[in-house]
């Protein structure tokens, strides 16, 4: 596999995730990401749109295997984060939340960066 429009979209959506995050931690005074929940919030509608919206259709990949566990492991932690943060407006959901989403996004660029391309059989 190879890099694709969608992987620049998702890092552009990583890349937001990042400053919103540091906006955040540094005390910016902003209308939306300058408490919890509003960062919280941020972080999770990008997360979704960048890693959920974004992906591989679900033929592309083995349904087992230790990355679909280890990604579906952080996605759930990332749900779970993201919703105790809205609820709770808690920091530490907030950044579970964050690493979690930055770490899905990690694995899977390096992911589709190293994988071999998709050959087609030929008729």
């Amino acid at each position: 596999m190879r890099l694709t429009w969608k992987d620049a979209l998702a890092t552009v959506a990583a890349g937001v995730n990042v400053a919103v995050y540091v906006a955040f931690t540094q005390g910016a005074d902003t209308p939306i990401i300058g408490d919890v929940r509003g960062a919280t919030g941020t972080i999770l509608l990008l997360g979704l749109v960048g890693g959920c919206m974004l992906s591989a259709a679900p033929e592309t990949y083995e349904r087992k295997g230790p990355y679909m566990v280890v990604a579906s492991t952080l996605g759930g932690i990332a749900l779970l984060a993201g919703v105790t943060g809205l609820i709770t407006a808690a920091e530490l959901a907030l950044a579970v939340l964050f690493y979690a989403t930055m770490a899905l996004w990690l694995m899977a660029t390096v992911r589709h960066a190293l994988a071999p391309a998709k050959t087609e059989a030929l008729k």
